[in-house]
């Protein structure tokens, strides 16, 4: 089991080098969510991604990804039933590039940080309004509630949620998105 007080971030997988920071491990879960791409199109991408060189076979490409997003969690949590997406990138990059501002004192736009150390203090967060949003996403609306305080609940959800955002994402939105992916990926490939 990894201990990040002991052993070093990983920077391979069996064998393989593959690339670690937190801006990929983003763009990869992005890419997971993208529902334009077909299942296909987003494990290509993710592999030119995450894989600087040779890449592995296509069965343990799967595999490694699965363990760069969640291999630095050992939590022993039970699997929800619910998938409701919680966080987006995107419409968070202010409540979360102001929390890692304030609270660690972390400039996610020039850091270079591991996406294991950057998730790892991701869910550790005190409270702010990054955690605040994140709450107010997964809080139900019981039937004991009184109306007034479902009525709360059903406009602050309006006001924070994700799903009615991802039907109003226009062309020129997404056109934006696709422009900023590609402009990194040639600052990543300047870079090496």
């Amino acid at each position: 089991m990894f201990n990040i007080m002991l052993d070093p971030v990983p920077e391979s997988w069996e064998g393989f080098p593959i690339e670690t920071d937190f801006r990929i491990g983003i763009q990869i879960c992005q890419i997971i969510e993208d529902r334009e791409l077909s299942v296909a199109e987003r494990y290509l991408k993710i592999s030119e991604l995450f894989f600087p060189g040779i890449c592995p076979d296509t069965s343990e490409q799967e595999e490694a990804i699965k363990w760069f997003l969640t291999g630095w969690n050992h939590d022993r949590n039970r699997k929800s039933r619910d998938t409701a997406r919680v966080l987006d990138y995107d419409i968070d990059q202010w409540r979360i590039y102001s929390a890692f501002r304030n609270q660690y004192g972390i400039d996610l736009n020039t850091t270079d940080l591991h996406y294991w150390q950057f998730m790892g203090l991701l869910t550790t967060l005190d409270e702010c309004a990054f955690t605040r949003v994140i709450d107010i996403r997964m809080r139900k609306v019981k039937p004991k509630m009184p109306k007034e305080e479902k009525e709360a609940i059903a406009k602050a959800k309006d006001i924070y949620g994700l799903e009615q955002r991802e039907e109003q994402i226009s062309d020129a939105d997404r056109e934006k998105k696709q422009e900023a992916i590609r402009l990194f990926e040639e600052m990543r490939k300047a870079r090496s």
